[in-house]
């Protein structure tokens, strides 16, 4: 375990990550996604549904499964990505709804 002044400058280094514009862009590739750029709300979306993990975190945790997937000689298959059509079929529904 850290000790509490580990822990503190482990904070501070977060903190001047944290303060680059760079680092806090939403780097989700979905970028017709609704809520693209609005990090909190995709993950709560994401979190309270369960279905999936966001996409900006799939590579990430794709690539540490797939290496635990070799150890075991299993097969790991990405899960069909939703089509770009859709969100624009969201977007089209969204208009119709409002013009009535």
């Amino acid at each position: 375990m850290k000790t509490k002044e580990e822990y503190y400058e482990h904070i501070k280094a977060i903190r001047v990550i944290l303060s680059d514009p760079e680092n806090t862009k939403c780097n989700c590739p979905k970028t017709k996604c609704e809520w693209h750029g609005n990090c909190t709300q995709c993950v709560a979306s994401h979190r309270y549904f369960g279905d999936h993990v966001p996409n900006c975190f799939q590579a990430v945790f794709n690539s540490r499964i797939k290496e635990m997937v070799q150890i075991f000689e299993l097969v790991a298959t990405e899960k069909e990505k939703t089509p770009d059509s859709y969100r624009e079929y969201v977007k089209e529904m969204d208009r119709k709804g409002n013009q009535s």
